[in-house]
């Protein structure tokens, strides 16, 4: 029994250098690393709110990169997790992203997206309305 004991005892003491490595972050970064790029960006009509259309790009080693659409008031900073398409905001299911205003009311986003199987649900989901404006989507035809 003390023989069981001290195995036990040894292999609690030889695990415990290893704990401390589960909580460092190898990820390579989150989100105020990530590299946005601007693709198109619109202010509304009556200047006090912004339409972008982006690319973002991180995740270190694991990696994303993916396109989507943001609306924000004229000065908030961009928040690349808060796209208007998407349920998983870091996946690439949508790419030629375009945002036009209609009017002061109404924004019009109009995109490619996957339809595989794999990002129906994804797809299916999009903020309808933000700021008090409703958001109007065009799925383009043709290939993403």
């Amino acid at each position: 029994m003390n023989n069981l004991k001290s195995i036990f005892a040894s292999a609690v003491i030889c695990s415990l250098p290893v704990l401390p490595v589960g909580c460092i972050d190898f990820s390579g970064g989150g989100p105020d690393t990530d590299k946005i790029e601007i693709i198109g960006e619109e202010k509304s009509p009556n200047g006090k709110l912004i339409a972008t259309s982006f690319s973002c790009s991180g995740g270190g080693a694991a990696g994303y990169f993916y396109f989507n659409a943001s609306l924000r008031k004229a000065d908030e900073k961009l928040d690349q997790r808060a796209g208007l398409l998407g349920k998983h905001k870091t996946w690439k299911a949508f790419t030629d992203i375009e945002v036009k205003w209609i009017d002061d009311k109404n924004l019009e986003v109009s995109y490619n997206q996957s339809n595989s199987p794999a990002y129906k649900e994804n797809n299916a989901i999009k903020v309808e309305s933000k700021h008090g404006i409703k958001i109007h989507y065009v799925v383009k035809k043709g290939k993403p």
